[in-house]
């Protein structure tokens, strides 16, 4: 008489958190469809003023880096991707930016200068996307009116998630 053994069963591993490569390297399907189609008016071209610069680098190393080094997507940051040109827009406080100045490809937004943005309220489009909102804080009531960090003429470059 053979006694029957209950087939073993696999030990199922939790699925390993998301990536910033794998949600946020190249845009695919639905997403990708949506960034190419959008309109003109999807994206804002604002000059950074007092309180924040911005740092451009080279799109898959900076979220190759930012897999290695372990940051959480979830946090907020106030990154934009330019999938069109294979960059990262990275808003910071002022005077972080001076210790990229002479790091191979990477780039500074010169005070004074232009970036690209999404729109507020969208997605963006394939030049310029939220890759990560920066998180709310406590701003002024006019600021908060606005519903963004700063701006030129109210348009803000870091825009605030909406509920």
């Amino acid at each position: 008489m053979t006694v029957r053994q209950p087939p073993k069963r696999r030990a199922q591993r939790p699925s390993p958190p998301p990536t910033w490569t794998s949600q946020y390297g190249e845009p695919q399907g639905k997403h990708r469809a949506e960034l190419l189609a959008a309109s003109t008016w999807s994206t804002r071209l604002v000059q950074p003023d007092g309180g924040q610069d911005v740092i451009v680098l080279p799109l898959a190393p900076a979220l190759a880096a930012l897999d290695a080094v372990q940051v959480p997507i979830a946090d907020g940051h106030s990154l934009i991707a330019d999938y069109l040109h294979g960059k990262l827009l990275v808003v910071v406080a002022t005077g972080w930016a001076q210790l990229w100045e002479f790091v191979p490809d990477v780039r500074v937004v010169p005070y004074g200068g232009w970036v690209v943005v999404p729109a507020p309220g969208g997605a963006g489009s394939y030049a310029a996307s939220w890759v990560s909102l920066p998180p709310p804080r406590l701003t002024s009531s006019q600021e908060q009116a606005e519903g963004g960090e700063w701006g030129e003429e109210g348009e803000p470059l870091t825009q605030q998630p909406r509920a």
